[in-house]
Formats: C-alpha cells, structure tokens, sequence
C-alpha cells in the first residue's frame, strides 16, 4: 500500500504507509416518504471515504497534520483506492484520532492512529 498525501496547495504532508485501510464510504440519497407509507429512494451517487488505521504515526508528522489542518476547507488527497489503483480527489479530512505518546529510540511516536478522509464531490 503506498501512503497517502494530504494538500492545501501549498503545504503537503505523506502520512506513513499502512495495510489497515477501512472503505468508510456512503450512498448519498434523498428518501421520501409517500401519502401511502411507501418510501421512495432517490440515489445521487456514492461518497468516497476511507479510515487509515496507522500502528504508529512519528509527533512530527501529526503536529504538521494538525498544523495542514486548521487552514480549513477541503484538501487534495492522494490515495490508494480499494480498486488497486493510485488516484487524487478533494476530500474532507478529520482531525486524527490517537491514543498513546511514547518515545522509540529518542523519537516521539504516536501510537494506535486513525485517520479518517471522506470526498466532497459524489460519483
């Protein structure tokens, strides 16, 4: 699996590589429900996302993560699809998720990270 890119533009951050990636990706659709009770589903498209579930992530890439990340607005991400191939798209990213700061070797690692990325647009 190659590692993800995350961009403003300006700044770009690669997160380390990972083989724990979940498809955390929804059906976009509007659903009424008729004067009989029946519902009715309206299917726009399908919004991409996905969860990165990292082992360790070093505290220098997750200041500048955090850093990237209080610009506001949409990133483009560069990711690896479930689909096997490499591709780029706008994505909302959320803040990192992680839970234990330990030291490896005199590096600050943190440890049992989860970063989630969901798409702007709808296929």
């Amino acid at each position: 699996m190659t590692a993800i890119t995350i961009s403003d533009g300006t700044t770009t951050v690669t997160m380390p590589r990972t083989d724990q990636v979940t498809d955390a990706g929804s059906m976009v659709y509007k659903e009424t429900t008729m004067a009989s009770g029946r519902v009715v589903r309206k299917v726009t498209g399908f919004r991409a996302g996905f969860t990165y579930t990292y082992d360790y992530v070093p505290a220098a890439t997750i200041t500048s993560l955090i850093t990237l990340l209080r610009t506001g607005g949409f990133f483009t991400v560069g990711y690896f699809d479930l689909d096997g191939t490499d591709k780029s798209g706008t994505f909302s990213v959320e803040y990192p998720q992680f839970s234990l700061f330990k030291f490896v070797n005199g590096v600050a690692m943190w440890y049992s990270c989860t970063l989630t990325i969901t798409a702007q647009g709808v296929t």
